[in-house]
């Protein structure tokens, strides 16, 4: 009889030890259960900046961008209209380039200035103004530095067109009319208008402005006549 009852609780420690280790194993791989095997990856794109530049066929910005103006020769009478010195702002090699990289939602425009009304066309001990309206530059007006001469700008005649952007119009961008530099009334000229309803991401590129220059009569010739004007994109 003891030794029935020995068996009895022999194969019952057995039993429970076993049960005892089948939860303990069970417990122990909870505690290695991961909450999550995914991680959340973030990113940010800003919006780029409204600019402008001149650039190369391959969209590389030109160094030292130039405009050469048609060559003349000394004259004793005002040389205005067609017989003005002429030239092509925006070429194929040189091209006026605009951008809104969803920067200027409401708008912009692009203008062409000198960097002040007070420049002039200069070289070497001579000078010729550009933004004299008198006698459309053939005289010499009411302004402080007593030359004459007067730069007409022509965005109509231009070409415009979509840059690199692959799915952009231009629809709602419009080129400026002819106007001519009128020093303290006309300080910069409107080359291109992207209206509210413009692309708000879109690049644009314009070629074949028209720029003509009076020439006042007895301007010295010289070879070097130089003036510098700038291109500035505006958010409307």
């Amino acid at each position: 009889m003891h030794k029935l009852i020995r068996k009895l609780l022999g194969k019952l420690n057995i039993m429970f030890a076993l049960v005892l280790m089948m939860m303990a194993s069970g417990l122990g791989t909870v505690s290695y259960v991961l909450a999550s095997a995914t991680s959340n990856l973030t990113q940010t794109i800003n919006a780029g900046s409204l600019a402008t530049d001149i650039l190369d066929a391959s969209y590389v910005t030109v160094g030292s961008p130039t405009v050469a103006m048609s060559v003349k020769t000394f004259s004793f009478s005002c040389l205005s209209g067609g017989s003005a010195s002429a030239g092509t702002f925006g070429t194929a090699s040189q091209v006026i380039y605009v951008q809104n990289p969803d920067a200027a939602d409401n708008g912009w425009t692009l203008t062409l200035a000198a960097s002040s009304p007070a420049a002039n066309w200069t070289s070497a001990g001579t000078s010729m103004d550009f933004n004299d309206p008198t006698s459309s530059g053939c005289t010499d007006g009411a302004d402080a530095d007593s030359l004459k001469g007067q730069m007409t700008v022509d965005p109509s005649v231009g070409t415009l067109a979509v840059g690199q952007c692959s799915t952009c119009a231009t629809t709602n961008v419009t080129k400026g009319s002819s106007n001519a530099f009128n020093e303290s009334t006309v300080d910069s000229i409107t080359l291109l208008t992207g209206a509210a309803g413009s692309d708000d991401i879109g690049d644009w590129k314009l070629t074949g402005v028209s720029i003509k220059q009076t020439i006042p009569a007895e301007q010295p010739a010289a070879s070097d006549y130089n003036i510098s004007l700038t291109l500035t994109a505006t958010a409307s």
